[in-house]
């Protein structure tokens, strides 16, 4: 099978260098494997899901729940709890759920939320991450960054809810989540250096999302046209048939 050109720059040679700068920085901050291992498969994750390849649900469920096992050194609880708890098993339903919706091989039909759902995901992102940091916080005294913790615990468990049912806004609020994710890994770094491999798949990972997010939005695009269409000549030819007898 012939690698094309735009997926050689776009995914393979960041990818490469992303995982060049993985291994380079465990190795000289004597990182764990443990700690190493699910950046570099989230790699892989990222490229299938940026395509809205199923199979990355599926890695990724597997993936979560070697992320949560990582976490417990940092003493971020939140991340802990939306790892092993909600992320590993949603992606893991999310995978079965998209095998009954496919188009063809590798294409999922995608939906879109309404403006008025949109608003109330919204809503419902900021409530629940003000609920869950100043009600539970407290239960983790030695836990970092609770704020930022508990903001991508709540949205990582939304996201992930928004992916399992195929809408394409789930890849724009986990662009935002992203971002919040890049500011609490800088803030860690700054305190403990040798945790530069979750920054440098923080920023990877917001790139691809971005990605997908545009990818997502063009494939729903595009099928929405192709059904219309579709309906557009059915309706064409029955009026012409209705019209012949």
């Amino acid at each position: 099978m012939k690698l094309k050109k735009r997926h050689l720059i776009i995914d393979y040679i960041p990818m490469f260098l992303t995982a060049v700068l993985i291994v380079f920085f465990s190795i000289i901050r004597h990182q764990s494997f443990l700690k190493t291992l699910p950046t570099l498969v989230t790699l892989i994750v990222q490229i299938l899901l940026s395509r809205a390849n199923r199979f990355g649900f599926l890695l990724g469920s597997i993936n979560a729940l070697i992320y949560g096992i990582s976490y417990f050194d940092e003493e971020l609880y939140f991340s802990i709890i939306s790892a092993v708890l909600i992320s590993a098993p949603i992606q893991f339903y999310s995978f079965f759920n998209w095998s009954k919706k496919q188009i063809s091989a590798n294409r999922t039909e995608l939906k879109t939320l309404t403006a008025k759902t949109r608003i109330v995901v919204m809503m419902i992102t900021i409530v629940a991450w003000l609920t869950v940091f100043l009600g539970f916080s407290g239960l983790f005294k030695n836990a970092q960054l609770p704020a930022f913790d508990s903001f991508n615990f709540v949205a990582g468990t939304i996201v992930s809810l928004l992916a399992a049912f195929r809408f394409v806004e789930s890849q724009y609020l986990s662009a935002f989540s992203c971002c919040m994710a890049i500011i609490m890994w800088t803030i860690i770094c700054t305190r403990n250096p040798s945790n530069i491999n979750y920054l440098i798949i923080s920023v990877y990972n917001l790139f691809m999302i971005v990605k997908a997010a545009i990818n997502w939005t063009r494939q729903y695009i595009q099928d929405k046209r192709s059904k219309e269409t579709a309906e557009n000549e059915t309706q064409a030819t029955a009026s012409a048939s209705a019209h012949g007898k």
